[in-house]
């Protein structure tokens, strides 16, 4: 893009992600505007309190889209990719998603990449709450032969998904595998837990070559949440483990993705990638 240019983002969704972006434009002041949030009906006014006058909150997708957005950004939920994700793409516009777990539908994903060549509108994917995935997209090009992905969170960060029916989740004392499978049902099981479970798999091995378990830790530090990420390939191995911390308003998510979101949009404005 022009560097002259400011670039114009669209959010989908006002949770903690959409905050924390905010927060990050505001401190960080690239040449970068937030022109619009979508949100659900009834929350235009709550939602226009808190993000100023200067920014339009509508409750519609076709409002959303009439602020022409150089990108719009997903940080609602997988709900949010599956209801509008073509459309948007269709219409030429750029798609930033985050939550990937709605990708454990092959159609759906290769529904969205055949809009967005047909459009030449671009589908980017941060790799949110993780490091190594450069590694491993780079290690894909030669043979893989093993990937697994590990994601650790304290036991209350699984309130609300079916491991509180499994497990009596507030008595967990050591690390405890809560679902170990692929990444397909990871995603669809733990939508706001387990998006980048369907991520590493898109980056690597693929949806029915990637390991994946989930486990929840009542040892991790306060306030955090961790992954692991393994690789085998002929090309070496890699060992990625990652302590982060969580949202402090949200522990299924960490503060890394968010952070990971904003680098990406920043790399578009930026003279290099570093």
């Amino acid at each position: 893009m022009a560097k002259s240019k400011r670039l114009k983002i669209a959010l989908i969704g006002y949770g903690a992600i959409s905050q924390t972006l905010f927060d990050i434009f505001r401190e960080k002041k690239p040449p970068i505007d937030i022109v619009g949030v979508l949100v659900r009906k009834g929350r235009i006014k709550a939602t226009q309190k808190k993000v100023g006058a200067k920014v339009a909150v509508v409750d519609s997708l076709k409002a959303l889209l009439k602020l022409k957005p150089d990108i719009v950004v997903e940080a609602a939920s997988q709900q949010a990719v599956r209801d509008w994700g073509e459309t948007i793409l269709k219409k030429g516009f750029d798609l930033m998603v985050i939550a990937t777990g709605a990708y454990g539908d092959p159609k759906l994903w290769r529904k969205h990449i055949r809009a967005a060549e047909k459009s030449g509108a671009r589908l980017r994917l941060p790799s949110g709450a993780i490091a190594g995935l450069d590694g491993l997209l780079a290690m894909r090009l030669g043979k893989l032969e093993r990937v697994k992905y590990v994601s650790i969170k304290p036991p209350h960060a699984w309130t609300g998904t079916p491991a509180e029916t499994e497990f009596d989740l507030p008595s967990i004392k050591e690390p405890t595998v809560i679902f170990r499978g692929k990444p397909a049902d990871a995603g669809r099981l733990y939508p706001k837990n387990a998006n980048l479970a369907v991520t590493v798999a898109l980056c690597g091995a693929g949806l029915a070559h990637t390991e994946i378990e989930l486990v929840a830790d009542p040892t991790l530090p306060p306030g955090t949440n961790a992954s692991r990420l393994e690789v085998v390939s002929d090309s070496g191995e890699l060992n990625m483990y990652r302590l982060g911390r969580a949202m402090p308003d949200n522990p299924k998510t960490g503060v890394l993705t968010a952070l990971t979101m904003a680098d990406d949009l920043m790399k578009i404005v930026r003279s290099s990638d570093w």
